[in-house]
């Protein structure tokens, strides 16, 4: 790893924190919009409108390879960006489809399968860069850009429960930040709400099977990240310890095998949000920290793989408005949310869910000639 890579000015390990590395992103867009195809335009798109349309799908095909980078460093897939495969040669006229293939084994998970699809992210598949930009885009992750992976630092999340990846959809992403509120919480305001949570919830349903939570607004996982390391110890020790707040640990909890443990999480753990590429990043990000976690308890060969996770480890995070799902039938649903009703995998994988009754076919006619 370069001088480079290695630098952080910001303080901390996580290299979204690093403006010179945020400035080199935005070069990046700047670069890939110039030469973006799109695919369809709409018609009567004006000038400011198509620069936009123009400026997502950048972003969208640069996110994707960040985070098919932060694989890579982390050895979850084979390398591509990072650097060629024995006896392969990339050439300029191939990089977009050397992208794709970059792309395409994030998705060799049955939790992480979304990533991809046109209804999770649809800026992927509206336009594509050249060949030469993206080609320059894959020289510039194997030659210049930082590494997306840092070793482990005290009190700061793991580079392999993919918080840089969660950091990074909001920088790279304006348009959720105005429409849904992306706003990435810092590791150690969630700590202090969790600390204020958890142990006092652990402490009183120690007698419960499983410690049931739910993020409403889960976002790309922060929460549900940081949730699963208090279980972890919850589970496997019996005991958890509060991060941030200066209070006793809990006690006497369950002490389970490490993958019961990792069961009575995924059981325990429920997410919601409303835009699906977000939902589909953190599907992801907890597919591979419980991945992780089964790796360090000696239950998975390392170094980790992505396509070698259990497919019984998937993560419940659902995509919907957690404000009316299950509140309202689904015709109206559909009507406030037609991007969402149809959704292949939007609830994945509560496959006992069912939408309540429509009012209007629930409630009985009333007789005529008296007032209702």
């Amino acid at each position: 790893m370069t001088a480079r890579r290695n630098r952080r000015r910001s303080g901390t390990p996580n290299p979204a924190d690093d403006r010179d590395f945020r400035r080199a992103l935005q070069r990046q867009v700047d670069a890939l919009v110039a030469t973006v195809t799109l695919k369809d335009p709409p018609s009567g798109l004006g000038l400011t409108a198509e620069r936009e349309r123009r400026e997502q799908v950048a972003a969208a095909w640069l996110y994707m390879s960040c985070v098919a980078v932060w694989a890579e460093d982390h050895q979850l897939v084979e390398p591509l960006l990072r650097t060629a495969p024995p006896g392969m040669v990339r050439n300029a006229a191939s990089a977009p489809l050397w992208l794709g293939r970059a792309f395409e084994a994030l998705t060799r998970h049955p939790s992480t399968q979304w990533l991809l699809h046109p209804e999770y992210n649809p800026m992927l598949w509206a336009g594509a860069p050249s060949a030469t930009a993206c080609d320059n885009l894959i020289t510039w992750w194997a030659t210049q850009a930082p590494s997306l992976a840092w070793p482990d630092q005290d009190g700061y999340p793991p580079s392999i429960s993919g918080w840089v990846i969660g950091d990074l959809l909001q920088i790279l992403s304006p348009q959720r930040r105005a429409r849904h509120a992306l706003v990435q919480t810092p590791h150690y305001v969630a700590d202090f709400i969790l600390d204020r949570t958890l142990p006092p919830a652990a402490d009183t349903f120690r007698d419960e099977p499983v410690l049931r939570l739910i993020d409403p607004t889960a976002g790309t996982g922060h929460y549900l990240i940081r949730a699963v390391d208090y279980l972890w110890q919850w589970y496997t020790t019996g005991r958890m310890d509060s991060r941030s707040v200066d209070q006793p640990p809990i006690a006497d909890g369950p002490a389970l095998p490490p993958g019961e443990a990792i069961r009575r999480i995924l059981a325990s753990v429920d997410g919601v949000d409303i835009d699906p590429l977000t939902a589909a990043v953190a599907r992801l990000r907890m597919t591979v920290y419980l991945g992780h976690l089964l790796t360090g308890a000696g239950l998975l060969p390392r170094p980790l793989r992505l396509a070698a996770v259990p497919a019984w480890v998937t993560p419940r995070i659902a995509v919907g408005d957690s404000l009316l799902i299950g509140k309202i039938s689904r015709a109206e649903y559909g009507r406030l949310h037609p991007h969402l009703v149809d959704l292949p995998g939007a609830a994945f994988p509560l496959s006992d869910f069912a939408w309540p009754a429509d009012q209007a076919a629930t409630t009985a006619p009333a007789r005529p000639g008296r007032s209702s």
